[in-house]
């Protein structure tokens, strides 16, 4: 290396530390470690609120739902979440229902490894208002784990500027830190549907009995639990020695299936989050088409579009997305097309394929049994 290309490489070296610690702590003041996200967020409703534990047709509910984003940058991401919830059903009881619900969630972002891990337990209670609204509210218990990987990241005090190199065991000069993060955490949340097949009938898809309507909203980390990895020690000042807390999370929404004819279907989605001054906003569209609208039996295709704006960021994407139904499997898939100019400045593009899938199981109760709060 010749020393003209000395100040380029103690510049480039320079700028990815900056940005590691952007990516880890930067969040901290600026909207801490924002939650991670989905772009089909109807695909995993635990996460958009605790409430909507137990609103399906049906016993028990599989979810999973995979992301993968900025797969051509150093600073990738990949969010997985796996759920499955239960409704608890008493036969003497004919206006409510309670449910339960688990939950994981997993995201990795970074050459750090930047991860999340969280387990949380999810619980509702569903009774019914009048006959074609019903009210939900729910609560959510988590344990999360934050971790990242120190020898993964590089300083430029690690440079070796007489030598023209990177020394790793030259002292990085940087405050010590743990490097993994364990904390609990509290959320709560409320739902109303509106459906209009009503309560005592049959549904009867040609008569428009499909059209139902979910609106809420959930609130997370209502404890504001720690996030800041260095951890509190009043050796190190009151700017360091400090915890930095979580920033609670407002997701509002509006899930809406409206039945247009026997065979059609419009889908109208749009949700918010909120999470300090990290504002998003998602709408979208869609048709879904029944090739087979029998009760039990349906099939159906849906073909439709989202666009997301991130106010803090001023970016925005827009994704095509496709989904399908056959009885008890309803899968879906999305690719984000990102319209930021930072996707101009990437060979290869930044977009973000996603995919969810539920399977529902769903028990023939006899006909002596009258159903509790009948959700379609």
């Amino acid at each position: 290396m010749t020393r003209d290309h000395l100040p380029k490489a103690k510049f480039l070296l320079w700028s990815r530390n900056i940005f590691v610690w952007v990516a880890l702590f930067l969040p901290g003041v600026a909207g801490l470690a924002q939650d991670l996200h989905y772009s089909q967020f109807y695909g995993a409703p635990l996460h958009l609120n605790p409430s909507l534990t137990g609103i399906f047709d049906g016993d028990v509910r599989l979810m999973g739902q995979y992301r993968n984003q900025w797969a051509q940058v150093p600073v990738g991401y990949t969010t997985f979440t796996g759920a499955v919830d239960v409704k608890f059903f008493n036969k003497n009881v004919s206006d409510g229902f309670a449910a339960l619900g688990i939950g994981y969630n997993h995201d990795q972002a970074g050459f750090a490894d930047l991860r999340l891990s969280n387990f949380n337990l999810n619980g509702a209670y569903t009774k019914r208002l009048s006959n074609r609204f019903y009210g939900s509210l729910g609560g959510q218990l988590g344990f999360g784990a934050r971790k990242w990987e120190a020898d993964q990241v590089t300083y430029d005090n690690q440079y070796d500027a007489q030598q023209g190199t990177f020394n790793p065991d030259n002292p990085n000069g940087e405050a010590p830190s743990q490097q993994k993060l364990n904390f609990g955490d509290f959320g709560l949340g409320f739902n109303l549907r509106y459906q209009v097949k009503e309560s005592y009938e049959q549904i009867d898809t040609s008569t428009g009995q499909r059209t139902k309507l979910d609106f809420g909203m959930g609130l997370f980390h209502l404890n504001r639990p720690n996030q800041f990895f260095i951890a509190s020690d009043p050796a190190l000042g009151p700017a360091l020695g400090r915890p930095i807390k979580l920033p609670m999370r407002f997701t509002p929404y509006i899930l809406a299936d409206l039945q247009i004819s026997k065979r059609f279907d419009l889908i109208a989605n749009v949700a918010a989050q909120f999470q300090s001054s990290y504002r998003q906003y998602l709408g979208g569209l869609g048709l879904r088409y029944y090739i087979n609208p029998k009760r039990n039996e349906e099939f159906s295709i849906q073909l439709g579009g989202t666009m997301r704006f991130d106010a803090l960021t001023n970016d925005s994407a827009i994704y095509p997305a496709v989904e399908a139904r056959y009885k008890k499997i309803r899968a879906g898939f999305s690719y984000d097309v990102n319209l930021s100019k930072f996707n101009t400045s990437v060979e290869g593009g930044v977009g973000g394929p996603e995919l969810f899938i539920h399977y529902i199981f769903k028990s023939y109760k006899p006909v002596s049994f009258k159903p509790n709060c009948p959700l379609i």
